[in-house]
């Protein structure tokens, strides 16, 4: 069984990879508007079936995040902030992560989200991220 500091070790190890490489692609979407940006992929999903996935909205959520801009955000992808703040929970109090209740939480969340944006009626339409998929 690993000990505590083999563990710290491994933890340090994943955070010096993890942090400078979601600094850089948070700086590349800085200055790349996704829906001005070709090489950014589009949502499979929506491609062939024309539904939103619940990560539809999500890049363009952040984007705009990073421009200040928390209404558009919040207009993209809803699901994007109590999702940030579960992963910031989970990152602070590690143990959360191994509770079955929040991965079932978690999971019918993402899963009610889903349906609920791609009902084509009032007021679910809302939940469908902005025009320019």
């Amino acid at each position: 069984m690993p000990t505590e500091k083999v563990l710290k070790k491994s933890v340090l190890i994943k955070a010096a990879v993890l942090f400078p490489a979601a600094a850089a692609a948070l700086a590349i979407l800085y200055c790349h508007e996704p829906l001005k940006t070709a090489w950014l992929p589009k949502c499979p999903l929506y491609v062939l079936t024309h539904l939103h996935c619940p990560g539809c909205g999500a890049t363009r959520a952040v984007y705009a995040l990073l421009h200040g801009d928390w209404l558009t955000a919040f207009r993209n992808n809803i699901l994007l902030f109590p999702l940030l703040a579960t992963a910031g929970l989970m990152i602070l109090r590690p143990e959360l992560a191994k509770q079955k209740y929040v991965a079932i939480t978690v999971a019918v969340t993402v899963i009610l989200f889903t349906v609920l944006r791609n009902l084509p009626f009032y007021p679910f339409t809302l939940l469908a991220p902005l025009a320019g998929e």
